[in-house]
């Protein structure tokens, strides 16, 4: 029944609305109110369907917790596909809530990672009552022990105080990385000079010494007067959880932002409202994410049957190696880099009792910085102090310059990303 039709009834029994007790806007109010609560009803349809899952699943998994009264607080799940999913590719892990999903008003959390096509894969959902640093303690102790204490390598959050507790409290040594998009949008509000964000964007994005960032940062600060800014120096103070500089060398899923997240927030609140059931809601996720692998499905399937138009490039070679091992996603990020390769040089090579050092330049960019490649001959492994491998997962067009320079025709193992492959 509508709030105005109870309200309609509530004068007609009490004879006028003068006698009702309370004014219309009291009982939108005390509806509403009521809405935010979880009833029994549907708490019980909830576990109920839950359960149901479970019957169908049996790797699934779900965890709740209830009140004093006996209310649903807290809401974990993942189905066996998601466990599956994250043994294989839980090197890195992304998360976030977000709100108007089903009618108590709880918030949604996804966790979420990549897949061997660099496409989002859903690690786990939760349903919570508040966001608290308790609350998203708990969110973590369910995951860790749905996933069998299983760690990540590495998390991606959007900087929430709570959540950063809860990581530093459960998972002290897993790198965290703070959302780049979220201090870029903070920057605006507290540093009102024209050209500040896109400084900060290169120091969040770029690669430099840490000698080279702080002169950077010191300018920056200088250049558009924030040396005395709070927001500026509380930033500064948190670098090694946004800074490229400080965070090379860990895998962040080839990301610097909680993209994944906001964009499987979008997917899932299509249909998501805030009017639904909470077991209507976990239906809608649990059809949404069939949704999601049917589209991964097919990628897997176009994979198996064709292989992608090779462009010959000056690495034909290396090119159909990358082609015949890797999902088609990935090869083109490969080739990309060959690809940009084509741009570099090698100006100096040092040939040492085991290994190749190589200096390579970019082809009339005295500003662009050089980087050095390091080939040990015995081991066949390639490494560059660029870190583009071991940030993004793949080999960087400095160690294409290199191997084309030692007329390397196959792969060097250690470049070989086995989350990539196609089987």
């Amino acid at each position: 029944m509508k709030t105005s039709e109870i309200w309609n009834l509530f004068v007609h029994q009490n004879g006028g609305w003068d006698k009702v007790g309370c004014t219309k806007k009291d009982l939108y109010n005390s509806l509403a109110a009521g809405r935010r609560g979880v009833d029994d009803l549907d708490c019980n349809t909830t576990l109920t369907f839950l359960q149901s899952m479970l019957d169908i699943d049996p790797e699934f998994f779900y965890a709740y917790m209830v009140d004093e009264e006996s209310r649903l607080t807290h809401l974990f799940w993942a189905d066996g596909a998601s466990r599956f999913n994250y043994e294989f590719f839980g090197d890195s892990l992304a998360f976030d809530s977000t709100y108007k999903t089903n009618r108590c008003q709880m918030p949604l959390v996804v966790l979420v990672g990549s897949n061997n096509h660099g496409m989002t894969c859903v690690f786990g959902f939760a349903l919570i009552q508040n966001e608290t640093a308790e609350t998203y303690t708990w969110v973590l102790q369910m995951f860790l022990e749905c996933m069998k204490d299983k760690l990540s390598e590495s998390i991606l959050t959007d900087g929430c105080r709570s959540m950063n507790k809860a990581i530093e409290d459960l998972m002290p040594r897993v790198v965290h990385r703070t959302c780049s998009w979220h201090i870029l949008n903070n920057a605006i509000k507290h540093v009102h000079e024209e050209g500040f964000v896109g400084e900060l964007r290169n120091l969040i994005k770029r690669y430099y010494s840490v000698d080279e960032f702080d002169l950077r940062w010191n300018k920056m600060l200088l250049d558009y007067n924030a040396e005395n800014n709070e927001w500026a120096k509380a930033l500064y103070s948190s670098r090694h959880q946004w800074a490229d500089t400080h965070l090379c060398g860990s895998y962040f899923g080839g990301s610097t932002a909680t993209n994944r997240c906001e964009s499987m927030n979008a997917f899932l609140k299509r249909f998501l409202d805030e009017k639904l059931p909470l077991w209507r809601a976990l239906q809608h996720c649990d059809h949404e994410l069939a949704a999601l692998r049917y589209g991964e499905l097919g990628k897997h399937d176009a994979d198996k049957l064709s292989t992608p138009v090779l462009k010959r490039t000056s690495m034909s070679e290396i090119e159909e190696q990358f082609a015949s091992i890797y999902t088609r996603n990935m090869f083109l990020e490969v080739r990309n880099q060959i690809t940009r390769s084509e741009k570099y040089n090698v100006v100096r090579h040092h040939k040492l009792k085991a290994s190749d050092i190589c200096t390579i330049e970019k082809y009339l960019s005295e500003d662009h910085p050089k980087r050095k490649v390091k080939f040990k001959r015995i081991e066949k492994e390639m490494s560059c102090d660029c870190y583009w491998l071991e940030t993004k997962g793949i080999p960087c067009r400095h160690v294409f310059a290199a191997m084309k320079h030692l007329h390397l025709s196959d792969i060097p193992r250690n470049i070989i990303k086995n989350r990539w492959l196609k089987e």
